[in-house]
């Protein structure tokens, strides 16, 4: 009689562990698909970005206008606007992901700038990227040109810096670290 029991299912033991088992695989596997959300937001925030100043400046040199670029860094949104204010385009940004310009030795919830007519920037600043957990990620410099005719904008990422978040990202950024971008590796 005995035999008949243990063949009709499982143990109280064998149920434990198959629950322990799959709760582990599934915990993994979240893990693993939340690293890959993110990594495809810090990609989509840097080809959004890229994209819309080499876009706007192209634009302006071509059409002789000048262009307002708003960063709304708590909205996560841009906003293109004419000269004249007038709304030409709002682009939303990957929500999960932080933002940061450094520009004047101080942080922004508003960043605007503006092309000039012959498709330069009117400023050059540093754009961070920061992930899920508020840990710098990408770094995108976008440079203002003196001679040559094209935007330049560097994007790096992070190779191997610690301990740069999103609270510290100003003292980093004029460290002596951080203007010599130790720790960051140019994106081909």
């Amino acid at each position: 009689m005995n035999k008949i029991k243990k063949t009709k299912g499982l143990t109280f033991l064998e149920t434990i562990i198959t629950l322990v088992i799959i709760s582990g695989v599934s915990f993994f596997l979240f893990i693993k698909i939340s690293k890959d959300n993110e990594k495809k937001d810090l990609e989509k925030s840097r080809r959004i970005f890229q994209e819309l100043f080499f876009r706007y400046s192209r634009k302006s040199f071509y059409e002789n206008k000048i262009f307002k670029i708003d960063i709304h860094l708590v909205d996560k949104k841009v906003v293109i606007k004419t000269f004249s204010k007038d709304v030409l385009e709002e682009i939303k940004l990957p929500q999960k992901i932080k933002y940061e310009i450094i520009y004047g030795n101080m942080r922004h919830r508003i960043f605007n700038i503006e092309t000039t007519k012959n498709g330069n920037l009117n400023k050059a600043f540093t754009l961070y990227n920061f992930g899920y957990k508020g840990d710098v990620q990408n770094r995108i410099a976008f440079y203002v040109f003196q001679k040559e005719k094209i935007l330049k904008i560097n994007t790096y990422l992070n190779n191997n810096i610690k301990n740069i978040n999103y609270e510290n990202i100003l003292n980093y950024h004029y460290s002596a670290d951080g203007q010599n971008r130790i720790g960051w590796i140019e994106e081909d």
